[in-house]
């Protein structure tokens, strides 16, 4: 069996335990299949028999477990795999995200932690080939989650260790599940039983109680809520990155879809995760949209862990604005792909698109417009909107918005011109916006609160916004 070398490094630094036969016995364990219950199953028919739980043979069978951690833990599931020749998968969270851990995988006998920076286990360095389960054989798997790693064993062998707070990792969409701060269990296309499955808290950090719990605590100073009806900047009562670990509150479930589009070339990556953290984390499930659907790269040093790249759920061609609460686009120059009327033409070929791409992109602002959802942008992703055009004029005429003052890409911003390379700001004086001053929100010193609402419209500054973005876009629509 091979390891790709970070994952094999990093697990050799790591001391090994190996998985002790189980037994109820042992201290520190909590049972959760006693307190499971199938009413928490996200897909798939499952069934308690004698205390083990069964499912069959469906696609991406998932059960939502009774428990959400807090601080460290180590997850233990015994299972067989009893018919099939996919994936059983252990789902864990940590600190903001949220992933799986999965034995025979893809088809292709893999093993590892899924999603790492946006790449499955097929791309990212945990990956562990010749991972075959035998059926009808039984098998221990488990996930410690600890504050800076996350290790996964199969019978007490170390298959993948990934260094980590948790806030590179999260779900692909098949294995979801309502609350994205719990723990649970899947099998893809294959039928299963799973003996025991159980939780140690590590020190005093434990929370047994229903998955599905959507509590929140209590702040003292709670933040303001946004407008939907007129302009307000949102100020935040206290940096939302201060939360340790994404803890603190509960998500919602079944709240709904946002779109997410990115450029397929340099889009930038802290604009799409933060606000992708911040939405999960409240409970809606956000779908990645591009111009082409697939690998999408964001600009170097622009947030990322190793590569960065993205998969693309969907590209905006196929895209119906009915089955989505809310759009928003975020920057990095590679936006520029989505201008529908810019007029110019920019020296990086990426960025100026194609004019299947541009209308794709325009009719679904003009119809989150028309069906009264919420339009946002972020960075340069404002000048998607600026160039958009609803009945022969840009959405953000007339309306008050944010937009970075750093350039934008090189280019002749108009026919005849010369080549120039001005401010992003300069997209949205060009359409008609009334823009905020920079950094005129909050904090006069950065542009960490610069987010400003104008009815359904919702602009974001920069990247170093990106973060209460996502929180501000979360509470409009909590609302």
């Amino acid at each position: 069996m091979t390891k790709r070398g970070a994952g094999l490094l990093a697990s050799l630094l790591l001391p090994v335990v190996l998985s002790a036969p189980l037994s109820a016995a042992e201290e520190g364990w909590i049972d959760l299949a006693a307190k499971a219950d199938p009413a928490q199953a996200a897909a798939g028919e499952w069934r308690k028999v004698d205390g083990e739980w069964t499912t069959s043979a469906v696609a991406a069978a998932r059960l939502q477990l009774p428990y959400t951690p807090q601080g460290e833990y180590d997850f233990r599931v015994q299972f067989t795999r009893t018919s099939g020749q996919h994936s059983i998968a252990l789902i864990f969270p940590h600190g903001t995200g949220q992933a799986t851990f999965e034995l025979d995988a893809w088809g292709q006998h893999l093993a590892g932690l899924q999603r790492i920076a946006g790449e499955d286990l097929r791309q990212n360095g945990t990956q562990t080939e010749g991972c075959t389960l035998e059926n009808g054989k039984t098998y221990t798997a488990v996930v410690e989650v600890r504050h800076d790693h996350v290790r996964a064993l199969l019978d007490g062998k170390v298959l993948a260790t990934h260094r980590s707070d948790g806030s590179d990792l999260s779900m692909l969409p098949l294995w979801r599940i309502e609350n994205t701060h719990a723990l649970g269990i899947g099998s893809y296309a294959a039928a299963a039983t799973f003996h025991r499955i159980e939780v140690r808290p590590l020190g005093n950090a434990t929370q047994l109680a229903a998955a599905s719990s959507n509590s929140t605590p209590s702040s003292s100073t709670p933040m303001p809520r946004p407008s939907t009806t007129a302009s307000r900047p949102v100020r935040p009562s206290a940096p939302t990155t201060t939360t340790p670990a994404g803890r603190g509150a509960s998500p919602g479930g079944g709240k709904g879809s946002v779109l997410l589009v990115i450029a397929n070339t340099d889009f930038f990556y802290r604009e799409y995760a933060e606000p992708r953290q911040e939405l999960e984390r409240a409970g809606f499930r956000v779908v990645v949209g591009a111009g082409r659907k697939g690998a999408c790269t964001p600009h170097n040093g622009s947030g990322q862990t190793g590569s960065g790249v993205v998969q693309a759920d969907i590209a905006l061609a196929d895209v119906d604005a009915a089955d989505y609460r809310a759009i928003m686009f975020s920057g990095g120059w590679g936006s520029s792909m989505y201008q529908f009327a810019f007029p110019g033409e920019y020296i990086n070929r990426a960025y100026n698109g194609d004019r299947q791409t541009k209308a794709a992109a325009n009719r679904l602002i003009n119809e989150f417009i028309a069906q009264d959802k919420i339009v946002g942008a972020l960075c340069h992703g404002v000048s998607v909107l600026a160039w958009a055009r609803v009945d022969g004029k840009s959405p953000i005429a007339g309306k008050n918005v944010v937009a970075p003052t750093r350039d934008g890409p090189a280019g002749v911003y108009s026919p005849g011109a010369g080549r120039t390379q001005p401010s992003s700001r300069w997209n949205e004086e060009a359409n008609g916006a009334r823009l905020s001053p920079p950094q005129s929100i909050g904090n006069p010193r950065s542009s960490i609160d610069d987010v400003l609402v104008d009815g359904k419209i919702i602009t974001g500054e920069d990247d170093i916004a990106a973060r209460q973005f996502g929180v501000v876009l979360a509470r409009m629509l909590s609302e």
